[in-house]
């Protein structure tokens, strides 16, 4: 295992040591695990002392372990390995993602007066990946890591009804198109193909992609502009149509997919124009109209949701809050009242179609809070 990749890490991971944390992801094994993964280290993002961690629930998620696994920066070659992604593939296999992000030599860790944006976010490399085969053994047994894609994962990948792998990990590379990555042999290969032309170049795109009920792609990424892009293919993901609005939407991550009951489920903030809020919505016609909706967290500064489907309707939605110290700061003291929280709701597709959940479901419970509440200067 590389020396970047810790097993089993130490104290040093644990929220009382973390002063900050966000961007979380979540996944389901077929046996009923959950698996949650983000990221945190220092004391803000981005940073060079950022790094991810994994842990795991064997309860549905009301309980959850310290981190299993810890994904650090790769000091030696200067690359912050940033923005864990989980999902399963069609094997019940485990793929634990994340994005390399080189830094330049003089980089420093960051603190509250660091112009560290720029410093730190100049290029995306690749993606790198383990493989767990068996994700509910006892004993879990990781494969060596290995780098399957370039640009910047930061949403889930799907399976295309002709068994090819869709992983939406876009780059700048090509700053005026959205970029795409297919695979036709399980991801062991991949054939990169500019998607829409972009309506703002260099942004964080967080692209998602669905296929319709008639088969075609639908692009939908985040803009700077207050709404979110989207885009169509009916060619399988050769040509696309002209970027147009999908809605009204805050520059932040959403998430959209097709579920098994043949629905689309949709995850955004609730406002149109900043990070307050999230709920959970549901179609039957492909986005058109919206059969369902669930409130899921009414507060500011909420962030970054992500899904994984359990049985019988159960999806496992979380998202982050007040990521860091920069919240609720006092520059008298140097600390904050942020709450750094990374939050779980377990609902089914019945209860958002009526709008409110029952006795064994639950919403923004708290599963990790990050305790270091002062920001270094």
């Amino acid at each position: 295992m590389k020396n970047f990749i810790t097993l089993n890490p130490g104290c040093e991971t644990w929220e009382e040591n973390r002063a900050w944390q966000g961007c979380p992801t979540i996944a389901r094994t077929r046996g009923g695990r959950l698996f949650a993964g983000w990221y945190t280290g220092g004391m803000f993002e981005p940073c060079i002392d950022n790094f991810n961690v994994l842990v795991k629930s064997d309860d549905g998620g009301k309980t959850w372990s310290h981190p299993i696994l810890a994904v650090y920066t790769d000091r030696e070659k200067r690359i912050r390995n940033i923005d864990i992604q989980l999902w399963i593939d069609e094997r019940g296999q485990l793929w634990i993602m994340w994005t390399h992000s080189p830094y330049p030599e003089d980089a420093k860790p960051a603190t509250i007066r660091t112009p560290f944006h720029l410093n730190y976010h100049s290029d995306f490399t690749g993606v790198e990946m383990l493989l767990c085969r068996n994700p509910d053994a006892d004993e879990l047994i990781f494969e060596e890591p290995r780098m399957i894609t370039k640009g910047f994962l930061r949403c889930k990948p799907i399976i295309l009804r002709d068994g090819r792998y869709l992983f939406p990990a876009y780059d700048w590379d090509v700053p005026d198109r959205y970029m795409l990555r297919f695979s036709s042999d399980s991801g062991k290969t991949f054939v990169d193909k500019p998607a829409a032309k972009k309506p703002d170049n260099r942004v964080f795109d967080e692209t998602m992609v669905f296929e319709t009920e008639e088969g075609y792609l639908r692009l939908l990424a985040r803009t700077v502009r207050g709404y979110y892009a989207t885009s169509l293919s009916s060619d399988g993901g050769e040509t696309w149509s002209e970027t147009e609005e999908f809605e009204k939407a805050p520059s932040t991550r959403f998430f959209i997919a097709r579920l098994q009951s043949g629905r689309l489920v949709y995850v955004r903030n609730i406002s149109d124009t900043e990070r307050t809020g999230m709920k959970v919505m549901l179609s039957e016609d492909d986005g058109k109209t919206w059969a369902g909706s669930l409130t899921l967290d009414t507060r500011p500064g909420v962030s970054y949701p992500d899904l994984a489907e359990g049985e019988k309707g159960r999806l496992y939605i979380i998202h982050d809050r007040e990521r860091d110290n920069r919240a609720h700061l006092n520059r008298d003291t140097w600390h904050s009242e942020a709450a750094k929280e990374i939050l779980l709701s377990s609902v089914t597709e019945e209860e958002i179609l009526r709008g409110r959940i029952g006795k064994d479901s639950f919403i923004a419970s708290v599963i990790s809070k990050a305790r270091i509440d002062y920001a270094e200067i």
